[in-house]
């Protein structure tokens, strides 16, 4: 490469390639990423970037970026590794510089944790204006793309959707311009305390982006945890924590609508939920934002945690034994239980009596299988889909879909499968082979370039003489949007459309 775009403060990789691809005009994806790395690789995530050294390595002589650069300012790398040990910080480094990425996803706890990432990239339309006034242009930052971040941290302004989806599919390079910077959702946060814990959030996951913090092994960040809930009184002296209290005055202190936002709500009756396997040592891989979460309900600055030197966590205190009870008389309590609850599962038997059930359980077991109701079946789920079925109601949709499309207000919309997905708002399975009737209309009704191009230059056409706006080629072509494509084919349809139009 002989050039190479400005690397805004906070920009996305995928934000930086896609300004290098508008810069020299190239049109295919497959040549772009051979331009970019010497030779064909593959590309799956706007995240976590595969491949970096063949970027820089790539690069022009005088260039004084390095990879160290890119994954550290210009990739999600410092905020998915912050709470990761050192080690595996640096296979995921070592692996975004030369490898394919493909478990990226897995080893940064996003899989594990449900946390889902954004549909669409977010753009905030201050800073955008601010942008196009600074530089001509604008870009997807880095901290706007972060699950759960819904403002701008410098503005305070909501964030808004744009049109570029960045996963589902491979990488396609869009830059953060007008056609794209269209807010195609709505607000999600109307509560102003919930604005306020949010920009709390966006504080620490700001300063995780631009620190190399110190990371710190599981265990440590996990007896870190015991010790701040054993200085709430929400731990007894030994670090067992008191659960249920724990859970309660986190959902008090967030509330259940906020927490459903951050895709992070907790059942309190539930035997099990994200927030009590959490802060167990269990080795498992956890989603940032929830550390964070934690971090924030108990008070303390996400830089305080990587400072600390110094843990206890749980420790041993020494009990008095206590007697053992009555085999006959806690027999006679666990007949009595099921004698005044006789349509009680065993589960809701434990809860009546938990005390009882649990030394029972332990210390007569065979007594208690022989006694207790019979343990309920579960019933198998079904994972069968009636694909006939499910062919025949997504066809009625689908058909409905093209035609909203097709009559919507504004500038047209390019009737395809992704179009059309993204309107009905389905997921992957969307692609799924066995839709064959589904499939075979959206191949006859689907426009091709062509085609899309005609049907929006007849609407710049009518729009504007509606409005009685001087028609000539290049301001149709404005109206119309077109760019980064030949110029002298879009004006010869133009001229074409013109001339049946009159």
């Amino acid at each position: 490469m002989n050039c190479f775009p400005l690397l805004y403060k906070d920009s996305l990789l995928y934000d930086i390639i896609s300004r290098y691809r508008r810069m020299n005009g190239i049109i295919s994806t497959k040549a772009l990423v051979k331009d970019l790395y010497g030779k064909e690789v593959t590309l799956t995530s706007i995240y976590f970037p595969p491949h970096i050294s063949g970027i820089v390595s790539n690069l022009p002589y005088t260039s004084k970026i390095t990879e160290d650069i890119i994954i550290k300012n210009h990739t999600m790398y410092p905020f998915y590794t912050a709470f990761l040990s050192p080690d595996k910080s640096k296979e995921i480094y070592d692996a975004m510089s030369v490898s394919n990425g493909h478990s990226f996803f897995n080893k940064v706890g996003i899989c594990s944790s449900q946390i889902r990432m954004n549909k669409y990239l977010k753009f905030c339309p201050i800073c955008f204006k601010e942008d196009m006034k600074k530089y001509g242009e604008s870009y997807w930052r880095r901290l706007h793309q972060i699950p759960g971040v819904f403002y701008c941290l410098e503005h305070e302004c909501e964030l808004l959707d744009s049109d570029v989806t960045p996963i589902n599919c491979r990488v396609q390079y869009s830059c953060a311009y007008e056609e794209t910077c269209v807010d195609i959702g709505e607000n999600k946060i109307i509560n102003p305390r919930f604005k306020e814990l949010n920009l709390q959030l966006i504080r620490q996951v700001n300063y995780l982006l631009r620190n190399d913090v110190e990371r710190k092994e599981l265990d440590f960040i996990i007896d870190f945890y015991i010790d701040r809930l054993r200085d709430r009184g929400l731990t007894a002296s030994s670090g067992a924590i008191y659960m249920k209290e724990f859970q309660r005055e986190f959902v008090n202190f967030y509330s259940h609508e906020y927490l459903q936002l951050l895709q992070s709500d907790i059942d309190i009756e539930k035997e099990y939920n994200w927030l009590r396997v959490f802060i167990r040592h269990n080795g498992k891989n956890r989603n940032p934002l929830r550390h964070l979460l934690l971090l924030q309900f108990l008070g303390v600055e996400v830089k305080h945690l990587f400072q600390c030197k110094q843990v206890i966590g749980k420790r041993k205190v020494n009990h008095i034994p206590i007697p053992k009870l009555d085999r006959d008389e806690m027999r006679e309590k666990w007949i009595q239980i099921i004698k005044d609850n006789p349509d009680a599962t065993r589960s809701e038997l434990k809860k009546i009596a938990k005390g009882i059930h649990t030394w029972i359980y332990k210390h007569d077991r065979e007594w208690y299988e022989q006694v207790s109701p019979a343990p309920k079946k579960k019933k198998e789920k079904s994972n069968l889909i009636n694909w006939e079925k499910r062919d025949a109601e997504c066809l009625v949709l689908v058909k409905k879909a093209v035609e909203q499309l097709l009559n919507q207000e504004g500038k047209p919309v390019r009737i395809c499968k992704s179009t059309i997905r993204r309107k009905l708002g389905f997921n992957t399975w969307f692609n799924n082979k066995k839709l064959v009737k589904t499939h075979e209309y959206i191949e006859k009704v689907k426009e091709d370039i062509e085609s899309y191009r005609i049907r929006k230059i007849k609407w710049a056409i009518n729009e504007m003489l509606e409005k009685e706006m001087t028609i000539t080629t290049y301001k149709i072509q404005l109206y119309a949007g077109f760019g980064g494509i030949n110029k002298d084919e879009v004006k010869n349809f133009i001229l074409e459309q013109l001339g049946l139009q009159y």
